[in-house]
């Protein structure tokens, strides 16, 4: 099979510099990249050209579009004309070219049967290019908007894969992930899909997906040993008897005897037919993960059951019937029996589950116990109702980009999370945050951090960021009524007092602690 995303995570994880042509009847398209990150991309599809992706995302005006051809010239690039005739800001351009990259590379999802050729580089730039596309994030919105295609299931046909860890694990969503645990390379693929069949097309784009983050490697499945027959030696030929030269035989003359064959060694008893063993692992796998499904959606339940109740039993129910509802619980949903490698989110709701369990039991079981209080566990969040979490996933990875200074792909992941869900303080916060970095997002950032304390007022953190991008930007008297507003709600606030400190009598101390230097997700003051 010939696909984009898999030339993408040739690039990617190999670090490599060059230019990927692509080619298909009448499309021409090429792409340019440095140490694994795509830096400009080019096309012959109309619609995909700057001045369309301008005008689509509201860049330039229709006016502006119509007359576009008077701003080309053969010794400068489109989007530096615009810019130097004001027809367009750098940030609006920086936007649009972004956007374009992302249409030009996405359209080829579609095919599979291009042609390609990658010709490597030394390097483009000696410094590091700030316009990067992310190509992770791109596969995956690639694969997962594409269509089924049968050649993704001859890709894995026949073939098994085996589960790995990789620096991307935090991109795919619960539902993904799920299908991740079940692939340790025991069975092929197929035998793994009749599993959950309800959606193939689903089932097999996420294999390519795994496979395309580097999630997933192949593994070659050995064919099962037959066990041999025991060789039987053939009983050896009677001799023929023996005469004198009279026609009488001897009297004392015994014929012979053939000694009796070896009895072949009887297998083992203990070894099983590989395909018994194959099946009673299989079915051992299946019900450890109905065994985690089980245990989840009792997590989520079991804020709502009494002791009783959790463990199915009337309130009447004797000692005896407790205890033997207990053990029956405790050993379905003990933690060991699901192992080391189960997903850390997953880990902490059985292990919210057994304990619950536990004190269920003693509960029950001592003189007051029924009218015993158990702490009940967190009400299911917005993870457990929402099996995709691809807002939160979103939101973590903005927040490692952030954490390592790359704030422009933090953005990326950011505006995506605020997208999908509208309704969380800290998304806008942290996207705030990050556009404060960035030259030319001053407004954005305003507006976000404005949403964020919309969202959480109880919360300082967005009223002190707020209050630090006033600052920046000159405007004392606004910064400084912001770090008050904060001390109102927390006094102890420590960046908001030294920040206000610094601003005593208007001068500006630049070496005073900032917000964007602290942790802005520790704990929160409650409402």
């Amino acid at each position: 099979m010939n696909h984009i995303a898999l030339h993408l995570k040739d690039v990617y994880f190999g670090k490599k510099t060059g230019k990927l042509a692509f080619s298909r009847t009448g499309i021409e398209k090429a792409f340019f990249f440095q140490d694994g990150g795509l830096i400009h991309a080019q096309t012959n599809v109309s619609e995909e050209r700057l001045g369309e992706i301008l005008l689509r995302t509201g860049k330039i005006s229709a006016e502006a579009f119509a007359g576009i051809g008077r701003f080309v010239r053969p010794d400068m690039l489109l989007g530096e004309v615009l810019v130097q005739n004001r027809v367009i800001s750098q940030r609006g351009l920086y936007d649009g070219v972004l956007a374009q990259m992302y249409a030009v590379i996405l359209g080829c999802f579609v095919f599979f049967d291009a042609t390609y050729s990658f010709d490597p580089r030394e390097r483009y730039l000696d410094a590091d290019f700030q316009l990067r596309v992310n190509l992770p994030l791109l596969i995956e919105k690639g694969v997962r908007a594409m269509s089924f295609h049968p050649a993704i299931h001859s890709f894995f046909f026949g073939k098994a894969l085996v589960a790995k860890e990789g620096e991307l694990l935090s991109s795919i969503d619960e539902k993904e992930r799920a299908l991740w645990h079940r692939l340790d390379g025991s069975v092929n693929i197929e035998y793994i899909m009749t599993w959950d069949a309800s959606d193939p097309n689903w089932f097999w784009k996420t294999l390519f997906l795994l496979y395309c983050l580097d999630l997933v490697e192949f593994k070659s499945i050995p064919e099962p040993a037959m066990i041999a027959e025991p060789a039987v030696e053939a009983p050896p030929a009677a001799a023929a008897p023996s005469f004198p030269f009279s026609d009488e035989p001897l009297l004392s003359a015994e014929p012979a005897v053939p000694a009796e064959p070896p009895k072949p060694p009887e297998p083992p008893k203990s070894v099983k037919p590989p395909k018994a063993a194959e099946e009673a692992a299989d079915k051992a796998s299946q019900e450890l993960d109905e065994a985690i499904y089980e245990a989840v959606e009792l997590r989520k339940r079991m804020a709502k059951l009494d002791h009783h109740q959790l463990f199915g039993l009337y309130p009447s129910a004797s000692e005896a019937e407790v205890k033997k509802a207990y053990f029956a619980l405790a050993r379905k949903f003990h933690p060991d029996r699901f192992g080391r490698t189960l997903d850390p989110q997953i880990k902490k709701q059985i292990d919210e589950l057994f304990d619950r369990i536990t004190k269920s039991y003693k509960a029950l079981t001592t003189a007051n116990g029924a009218a015993a209080e158990v702490e009940s566990a967190p009400p299911a969040d917005e993870t457990d109702r929402d099996p995709g979490r691809s807002a939160d996933t979103r939101f973590r990875q903005g927040k490692t980009l952030y954490n390592q200074a790359r704030y422009d792909e933090a953005v990326q992941y950011l505006e995506e999370a605020v997208r999908m869900n509208d309704n969380k303080g800290d998304y806008f916060l942290l996207l705030a945050l990050a556009q404060s970095k960035i030259r030319g997002l001053s407004k954005k950032a305003e507006k976000n951090f404005l949403r964020a304390v919309e969202l959480e007022p109880w919360n300082p953190e967005g009223i002190v960021g707020l209050g630090i991008l006033y600052k920046k930007e000159g405007l004392n008297t606004r910064a400084k009524r912001q770090f008050e507003r904060a001390l109102e709600i927390e006094p102890g606030h420590q960046a908001a007092r030294q920040e206000l400190e610094s601003m005593s009598g208007g001068t500006e101390d630049k070496k005073g602690k900032s917000l964007f230097t602290s942790d802005i997700f520790g704990p929160k003051k409650k409402r």
